[in-house]
């Protein structure tokens, strides 16, 4: 099966100030232009009549007086639709709390505004005039594999750029499957349970909320202040978590690409607006979660290598005994036992059996087998055949 894999990679570069200058500018009047035809209807829903003589007429609007090539006014215009309809359809659940506002300055270069020769990226800034020219050849972390340029975003200090590469996913001769939880990351990689440690993940976001919490304070006195450092830290904490889950996440594929294995993945679309609506301190804790941002690095970089990710429905994965299909109900901490047959084990251990079993299909038979042997045992002893290896982050 024929799949198109994408990587992003961020260039530092020196970008031309006027021209993100005026592409903000152009952006917040389109936003305004296009919020005007914003309608609700008697019920209360928004919908957006923006037709195509509305568009023509902004895009004329624009262009008065612009000096750099027209397709960023394309872009802008793109981009800004894109954003009310977003909204739209948050506003419409009822959980858009405002109009959207134009507050970052990067700008959305098309594939019609660059070229690409040699190892160069020509970038057009006034048609025919001025070209921003950025040398990948001196890129060492961008793949050379790649089979063509995606769109491009330029900043005040850097230029993203996306790469495509045409794949063929392969059937894999195994599968792995994981559960992604706020302090661990439980995996079945080749018949063995493997726990990735992310308690320093965990770590970093508790630290980074108590400074916030401290600059909450100062934003009464200080509140320029206590601005700039929210960004600053806030930033901080991202970054740190995204390096953090980079290794992971490579040191995973890594592991499969020599197995030649696939990943099963709980589907996880949502789940933090369907869970966090409990109680204040388990909302905050679930904030800390990083189940999504794993999913989508290992998902890009497996894809990359033509490694396919499958995407099941976990509900019940941690209740539903591995052996007989009983129910399991908590017998002790994180262990749970089966009613039916008395089995025993880690409910994150109880969850991958699961999810690899009804993502592949196919029963680990040599697995099952040393289960059943085990029954009334805990599988989290270090003494039993099957053992836990821990990685420290």
């Amino acid at each position: 099966m024929k799949g198109e894999a994408i990587k992003a990679y961020k260039i530092p570069i020196e970008a031309p100030r006027d021209l993100i200058e005026a592409y903000f500018e152009a952006r917040r009047k389109a936003l305004r232009k296009v919020l005007s035809r914003v309608a609700y209807s008697q019920t209360g829903k928004a919908h957006l009549n923006f037709k195509a003589e509305d568009r023509r007429k902004l895009r004329n609007d624009l262009l008065k007086g612009w000096r750099y090539s027209k397709h960023y006014i394309d872009s802008a215009i793109n981009s800004v639709i894109g954003l009310v309809k977003g909204w739209i359809k948050l506003y419409n659940r009822s959980k858009a709390k405002s109009k959207p506002k134009i507050t970052k300055k990067t700008v959305y270069i098309k594939n019609t505004l660059f070229s690409y020769r040699s190892g160069v990226l020509k970038i057009s800034v006034e048609p025919n005039k001025r070209y921003l020219e950025v040398d990948l050849r001196k890129c060492d972390w961008i793949p050379k594999d790649f089979d063509k340029i995606g769109g491009l975003i330029l900043t005040e200090g850097e230029l993203i750029i996306t790469v495509k590469r045409e794949v063929r996913l392969e059937k894999p001769k195994r599968w792995a499957s994981f559960d992604v939880n706020l302090t661990n990351i439980t995996s079945l990689i080749n018949g063995n349970i493997i726990r990735y440690d992310l308690k320093k993940l965990y770590h970093f976001h508790r630290i980074y909320e108590k400074k916030r919490k401290k600059i909450q304070k100062l934003s009464k006195h200080k509140p320029k202040t206590a601005n700039r450092l929210m960004k600053k830290y806030s930033k901080r904490e991202k970054n740190r978590a995204k390096d953090l889950m980079h290794k992971l996440t490579t040191k995973i594929t890594r592991e499969l690409a020599d197995l030649k294995s696939g990943a099963i993945l709980e589907n996880l679309k949502n789940i933090k607006s369907r869970i966090l609506n409990k109680s204040r301190n388990l909302n905050r804790k679930l904030s800390k979660w990083n189940a999504r941002q794993f999913q989508f690095m290992l998902e890009y970089k497996l894809k990359w290598l033509g490694l396919p990710v499958k995407y099941i429905n976990p509900k019940n994965s941690s209740k539903t005994c591995p052996l007989c299909s009983g129910r399991m109900a908590t017998y002790e901490g994180r262990l749970m036992k089966c009613k039916k047959c008395g089995f025993i084990a880690d409910r994150d251990v109880i969850a991958v059996l699961n999810l690899q079993m009804w993502g592949s299909g196919v029963t680990p038979k040599a697995l099952i087998a040393r289960l059943r042997a085990m029954m009334g045992k805990r599988l989290v002893d270090q003494n039993l055949p099957i053992s836990i290896k821990v990685y420290q982050l």
